[in-house]
């Protein structure tokens, strides 16, 4: 499958323990980010769950998302076909689904 026709909903939880403390829904179509909100009831095909540093570290740029997922740093559950197809849309200088613009 082509990077240019991942449909998937993601979703990206900021937590501290086990206590939840925001969480931002990007719907991506096509391989384009089409949507993001804070959207409680969209069942994601995957969900990264992170710190606050972590997160803050996604929005300045000075961690990648597949970084922090290889280093575990970042947790991921759901469809890990979805999450091959979605990462390598967050890399490059100008990737077509920019996360640190989700923060």
């Amino acid at each position: 499958m082509s990077e240019r026709t991942v449909t998937a909903t993601v979703a990206f939880v900021v937590s501290k323990g086990k206590k939840e403390l925001r969480r931002i829904v990007a719907r991506v179509d096509g391989g384009e980010l089409a949507t993001a909100s804070d959207d409680q009831a969209a069942e994601p095909d995957v969900t990264f769950t992170m710190s606050e540093v972590d997160a803050d570290a996604l929005r300045e740029g000075s961690l990648a998302l597949s970084v922090g997922f290889m280093r575990g740093q970042i947790k991921m559950a759901g469809d890990f076909g979805k999450v091959l197809q979605f990462l390598p849309l967050t890399h490059g200088s100008n990737p077509p689904v920019r996360v640190s613009s989700l923060f």
